[in-house]
């Protein structure tokens, strides 16, 4: 009877800390989320990329190839920089309505609220983004002609990493921190069913 009673406080104590620990990861990551800076040009992808920096990590030595590098990629921020002063206006109402909501988030400590925001603040900015993307691909496509199979490969990781540099890196490590925890937590449960066993 002792036996039973020790397990059932065992498995109780156990249910109710693993609860607490999620329901608190879910928190963390709420008020992570609701403390980013709100930068509405990186929701929209929006890259300048500086031609110097592109020459000397394709490593391109022919000095045509550096020219009509250089000439892409000065068309295509030129291109960029005119989008983003078009649409100026579009980005400061996204800017100004997550940050309102944001702000209702905090009070009320219904982080969903924001979960909401963020998907009303992308169909704001789908338009932007779709142009945004076609300059993007004008610019792959050029760069393609010119480069050769392995400087373009580079080309296009260091396309990448740029787009990664555009979101919020609390996003990045909270979810790597909870995906952490989960793995320990279930890791934990594992070891405790298998001592019961016992």
């Amino acid at each position: 009877m002792k036996l039973l009673t020790s397990t059932l406080v065992f498995i109780l104590f156990f249910s109710t800390t693993l609860f607490s620990q999620q329901r608190g990861n879910h928190g963390n990551s709420s008020q992570q989320a609701a403390q980013q800076q709100i930068i509405p040009e990186n929701m929209a992808r929006i890259i300048f990329y500086d031609f110097d920096e592109v020459i000397k990590k394709l490593k391109i030595k022919k000095t045509p190839t550096k020219n009509i590098v250089s000439k892409a990629i000065s068309t295509h921020n030129n291109k960029i920089n005119e989008l983003k002063t078009f649409n100026y206006e579009t980005f400061n109402n996204v800017k100004s309505f997550l940050t309102k909501k944001r702000n209702e988030a905090k009070l009320s400590r219904d982080f969903t609220i924001l979960k909401e925001a963020r998907i009303k603040a992308n169909e704001m900015l789908a338009p932007i983004r779709t142009k945004v993307i076609a300059q993007k691909n004008i610019l792959n496509a050029t760069l393609k002609k010119e480069l050769s199979e392995k400087q373009f490969k580079k080309w296009l990781k260091y396309q990448q990493s740029k787009l990664k540099e555009l979101k919020p890196k609390n996003t990045q490590l909270s979810m790597q921190s909870s995906q952490n925890k989960q793995q320990i937590q279930r890791n934990r449960q594992g070891q405790g069913m298998n001592r019961r066993r016992y």
